[in-house]
């Protein structure tokens, strides 16, 4: 049986070390001299209760009856604030992640796409002429259940 990438990656991806709250990203918006909607305030509620990686439609599932529209312009927005940031799919799906405190990557399973962390110690070194620096890497390979099975 293959459970959906959106179940997996919720259950197994446990990067953050820091629980982030919905009042912690409205004071980002704040110091970035962001407007506070009521919509921004709902969809921070939302994503601070995420666990690990989150899809857009998840978050739309939870606000309900908000335009779709609406809920991706806001992530777009925190995105580009860096309050959540981009964690592709094996299929090329984005989905998100706050911002944590440590960088690192992800492995994504190939046969059930089960999303870990992979720890990245050394610090991102900027290139000569760049201001920010932004990247994304997946890693993919079959976990150990599904390798087992394969076998």
């Amino acid at each position: 049986m293959q459970l959906s990438c959106v179940h997996y990656m919720q259950l197994n991806c446990n990067c953050m070390i820091k629980k982030y709250t919905s009042e912690w990203i409205v004071n980002l918006l704040e110091d970035k001299k962001q407007k506070i909607t009521p919509s921004r305030i709902r969809i921070a509620h939302i994503i601070a209760s995420q666990k690990g990686v989150f899809s857009p439609n998840e978050v739309i599932e939870k606000a309900m009856g908000m335009d779709r529209v609406t809920v991706y312009r806001i992530l777009d927005l925190f995105e580009l604030l860096d309050i959540i940031h981009p964690v592709l799919t094996q299929h090329g799906e984005k989905h998100y992640e706050i911002h944590g405190e440590t960088h690192h990557h992800h492995v994504v399973c190939t046969g059930c796409e089960k999303t870990s962390c992979i720890d990245c110690t050394e610090k991102r070194k900027k290139a000569k002429g760049f201001g920010e620096i932004h990247h994304s890497v997946v890693f993919t390979g079959l976990c150990d259940r599904c390798h087992s099975q394969k076998s």
